[in-house]
């Protein structure tokens, strides 16, 4: 948006100079055509002005720069109204004067972009600064800090240039911290999948070793005469899971295999249970 208001301006000023660049040497019907060619360019130039800042104006809200917006529109009017009366040299100046007002417009309209984006930088300062203050709080691993305070010294970067008027060098300082917190956080999360990892694997080993006392049960229990067709049921269904299960951790899916683990885990302690009410009937 800024790009645009700054490239009307100098489409005007380049414009009011083509005014005065007029032969001196040419005959008065000559000047007239000059005029008349000179006010048809004012014009266009004008029109694409008003279309441009009016489209800036429709997604923001700047009163000052609407209301110059509606002056140099009200001197376009006269001007188009000057030029269909073949009134040229009056619908050049009234050009000139729209042109001088959008100016004004286009200059308010940079000088509010400057000033929101300001304030958007600012904003992103607050929010990272305060999201390190909490990881801060949260660790004492020195490592982990290093890299904070890295991150902080780009947001006091951003600070200084932000001052200074420095726009873009800002945001690039920004865009550092950003990127050393993402950076961050993907090396946090690689450590956690690895901690996830490691403990399911301990509990798929847990499973499949009590699974082999499950089983030595009740074959003594099956030799005792018991019926055991219910818990030889419950028992597949055990080993079923926990297949799918170990086929979870294989393929790297550990946080899916995370809750399986744990209903498998109840599953368990409720067969337990079953055995034992048998034992304790007999």
């Amino acid at each position: 948006m800024k790009k645009i208001a700054t490239g009307l301006i100098l489409l005007m000023v380049l414009a009011v100079i083509s005014v005065y660049a007029e032969d001196n040497s040419t005959t008065n019907v000559e000047r007239m055509d000059n005029s008349k060619i000179k006010a048809e360019r004012m014009i266009n130039l004008c029109e694409k002005a008003q279309g441009k800042l009016g489209s800036i104006l429709d997604r923001i809200e700047n009163k000052e720069a609407e209301k110059l917006f509606n002056d140099g529109s009200k001197e376009l009017e006269k001007a188009q109204s000057f030029y269909e009366k073949e009134q040229y040299d009056k619908a050049i100046e009234n050009c000139l004067e729209a042109m001088h007002t959008f100016r004004e417009c286009a200059a308010l309209i940079r000088e509010g972009t400057s000033e929101r984006a300001k304030e958007r930088i600012e904003g992103q300062i607050e929010r990272i600064g305060s999201y390190i203050s909490k990881i801060k709080e949260r660790t004492e691993n020195e490592a982990v800090i290093a890299l904070l305070n890295d991150a902080e010294s780009h947001l006091d970067a951003a600070r200084t240039y932000l001052e200074n008027g420095e726009i873009r060098k800002a945001e690039s300082e920004i865009q550092k911290a950003i990127n050393i917190l993402r950076n961050l956080k993907e090396a946090w999360e690689d450590g956690y999948q690895e901690k996830i990892k490691q403990r399911l694997e301990k509990l798929n080993e847990t499973a499949k070793r009590r699974i082999q006392f499950y089983e030595q049960a009740l074959d003594t229990l099956r030799d005792e005469g018991y019926d055991v067709q219910d818990l030889e049921r419950d028992l597949e269904k055990i080993k079923n899971d926990l297949g799918d299960i170990t086929s979870l951790i294989n393929e790297g899916k550990y946080k899916e295999a995370l809750p399986e683990i744990r209903e498998l885990c109840r599953e368990m302690q409720e067969f337990q249970e079953n055995l034992r009410r048998i034992r304790n009937e007999s």
